[in-house]
């Protein structure tokens, strides 16, 4: 298993990139004509008065009727096309704008229909659906730049946002197309998506990325005279029924109704296990959270500022880590924590087992607390995908499960550095903590720039920087699970009294060998170019090893270096859009293969002509990517040496043996522990002999 972290901002590789890579990982995770995604909107709880006085308000608006004569007329005519799947875009496009205006009118007669006996006055919702013309935007810094997408129409949570562009402030929205031939269609056998599901699904991945606390995202898509209603979750889509609107409105109604006046926010995606804190919706850092028991812990925790990571991924882990606070009688008490929320797969150990197993401690790793599985509170079962969906779980079969653990060591994202001295000894610290988890037969399998922090205090931590997130890693070596459990057994030996039985407890040992999933696993963007390169060939033997998560390292080093100069407020406009473009095309890709040929060169690390990246990065921090640089250079220069030998012996008469395809990936270069940390420590050591020639820097406030 292996995910993707997108990077890009304006430009890089905007929105097609992000299409095809969503469509491949939704072709296979869509159920059509799903009848459970309206009961599970509660449509049928909007009464049949509150349906005539809807339809009673929307027959006084004379734009509705020329709005469905219009729009009949529009399908009709496409259909009577053969080229209706050609029509250009710009008339598309046009009709399309001209569906704004009545939509959002008819949304308003819905939704503002006087509150009925179905719907609680003290804690109606005030939601509206507004037509949006801006590129939404994520609140926070967390992931540095979201692509540019557009929904036709947001659900705000409350009408005094219309101005808003955040992500974080729509509970859902509404895609719109001009035809009822764009109805969302999956094509297995050819591996296609309809464009309508593709955008959906791309605006459900930025909306639960803004809004972490949240377990799915509502969609409704509108395409000509017809509409359906999707839910996005971390198993896949639920895509309702197709209805007619106007012939048949009653449903329509009801689903506007429903999503803008009676769904709580749990029912419309929040997590059922946490809370808003009171008056925080606006406050300076974004909504306060309030977040139950973890685990075997039973201590409340509210959040204390600014997510710090938030995963763009729609179908993978979806981690997003906070900082936190214990909250004890209404008051925060204690030091500041970690607590980081996770989707795991049910096949696999979770996170805070692999934890539980590591024998010893190492400053460089972080100091996990506790965990476990978040639960609904009304019945203490597990959230999972299928729980979410309302339905049973078969034996042996998967589904993702929502899991939280606490941290003590509390860090700041590797790019939040000032000087090169400070992150190069914190790379160092969790790559020890790396190697003190091998020398366990534990192999991390996931080294990224979101798994590797800072050490805010490191003289409590133990070091400069620590490692984070074993969701990934591999346990080698057969473990023991302990379980303690009562039993009924005889109060005496031999066959006296049988019958006379009492409880008493029983350790139960049992020796298993994890679950860790797949040989090859990790974040795209980081991964070494020998796994990368086994995906491109489709290799299913291929398995991570030591080498490629300490290849990682450099790519996490590369990735902080760049990514701090993205977000510092210095030299020219061209200057910094110069180091925009070399991030973006060293991390922006969105598919394997874009990553892959970004990778094969070493021109992913000559950015040294880039005037500020020689004006803010030292001499040593240079040497270490040269270093590098060059060895990738030489490696890639053999390899084609070694192809160009083979072509030339295939041309002669005598061709030589035919090499596996295996023989076509790049070894890993020289990326030992002794290599990698002597490189690192020889590069710290000149620092601190000269430290004038280091540069602070502090970032600007985004």
């Amino acid at each position: 298993m292996y995910e993707n972290l997108s990077a890009s901002g304006k430009g890089c590789y905007g929105a097609s990139a992000s299409h095809f890579t969503v469509q491949a990982e939704l072709v296979d995770k869509v159920q059509l004509n799903d009848d459970t995604v309206l009961r599970r909107l509660k449509i049928d709880t909007v009464s049949s008065d509150i349906v005539q006085l809807c339809q009673q308000k929307l027959k006084e608006g004379a734009w509705r009727k020329e709005a469905e004569e219009e729009q009949h007329d529009y399908d009709d005519e496409l259909s009577d096309s053969e080229a209706a799947q050609a029509t250009p875009n710009v008339k598309k496009s046009r009709r399309e704008r001209n569906m704004y205006e009545p939509l959002e009118a008819i949304f308003d007669a819905i939704s503002s229909v006087p509150t009925g006996p179905d719907e609680a006055p003290g804690n109606r919702p005030k939601r509206c659906f507004r037509n949006q013309t801006e590129v939404s935007i994520p609140d926070q810094d967390h992931s540095l730049g979201y692509p540019r997408f557009i929904p036709d129409f947001s659900l705000l949570e409350d009408p005094s946002l219309r101005s808003s562009k955040l992500w974080s402030d729509r509970a859902g929205f509404i895609e719109v197309k001009a035809s009822s031939q764009q109805r969302p269609e999956v094509d297995v056998e050819k591996r296609k998506v309809s464009r309508i599901l593709t955008q959906v699904a791309n605006y459900a991945r930025l909306h639960l990325s803004a809004r972490p606390f949240s377990v799915f995202s509502v969609s409704i898509m509108i395409f000509g005279c017809d509409f359906c209603v999707a839910i996005f979750d971390r198993g896949g889509a639920q895509v309702s029924p197709i209805y007619d609107m106007f012939r048949n409105p009653d449903t329509f109604i009801r689903v506007i109704r429903s999503v803008t006046r009676v769904l709580s926010d749990a029912e419309l995606g929040r997590d059922p296990s946490v809370s808003l804190a009171p008056s925080s919706d606006r406050s300076p850092g974004g909504p306060v959270w309030i977040v139950g028991a973890v685990g075997s812990d039973k201590r409340r925790w509210c959040t204390t500022g600014p997510i710090i990571w938030s995963s763009l991924s729609l179908f993978g882990r979806a981690s997003a880590v906070w900082p936190v606070r214990e909250l004890k009688d209404n008051k925060l008490v204690g030091g500041d924590m970690i607590l980081k929320s996770t989707w795991r797969s049910s096949d696999r150990d979770s996170e805070s087992f692999v934890y539980q197993n590591i024998k010893g401690s190492h400053p460089g790793l972080a100091k996990f607390i506790v965990g476990g599985d978040a639960v609904f509170p009304s019945n203490n079962e597990v959230i999972t995908v299928h729980s979410l969906r309302g339905m049973p779980l078969s034996r042996g079969e998967r589904t993702k499960v929502w899991h939280r653990l606490l941290i003590e060591s509390v860090g700041k994202p590797v790019w939040a550095y000032q000087t090169d001295r400070e992150l190069l000894e914190g790379l160092i610290g969790a790559l020890k903590a790396h190697r003190f988890l091998s020398e366990q037969n534990i192999l991390h399998r996931d080294v990224s720039a979101g798994n590797v922090l800072l050490a805010l205090d490191p003289e409590q931590q133990g070091t400069a920087g620590f490692l984070t997130d074993l969701e990934y890693a591999r346990m080698g070596a057969v473990i023991t699970r302990t379980r303690q459990e009562t039993v009924e057994a005889p109060t005496a030996y031999g066959p006296v009294r049988a019958d006379l039985r009492e409880p008493m407890q029983r350790t139960h040992t049992t020796f298993v060998t994890t679950q860790r999933g797949a040989g090859i696993s990790g974040t795209l963007q980081f991964m070494s170019r020998r796994l990368l390169a086994a995906l491109m060939s489709g290799q299913q033997s291929v398995t991570t090893t030591v080498q490629d998560d300490v290849e990682s390292f450099l790519w996490v080093l590369l990735y902080a270096v760049l990514r701090r100069l993205v977000m510092v407020h210095v030299g020219t406009a061209e200057e910094r859009d110069d180091v925009k473009a070399a991030f973006c095309k060293a991390f922006g890709g969105m598919s394997l293969q874009t990553i892959y040929k970004s990778r094969v060169h070493s021109s992913a690390l000559d950015i040294w002509d880039l005037p500020l990246v020689e004006d803010l990065t030292s001499w040593p921090m240079r040497l270490i990517f040269q270093k590098y640089m060059d060895s990738i250079y030489a490696e890639r220069q053999s390899y084609i040496e070694e192809r160009m030998s083979s072509s030339r012996q295939a041309a002669s008469s005598s061709p030589a043996p035919k090499k596996s395809r295996k023989s076509e990936i790049p070894e890993a270069g020289d990326f030992t522990y002794d290599g990698m940390l002597g490189t690192l420590e020889h590069a710290v050591k000149l620092l601190k002999d000269s430290p004038q020639r280091d540069i602070k820097v502090t970032l600007r406030k985004l």
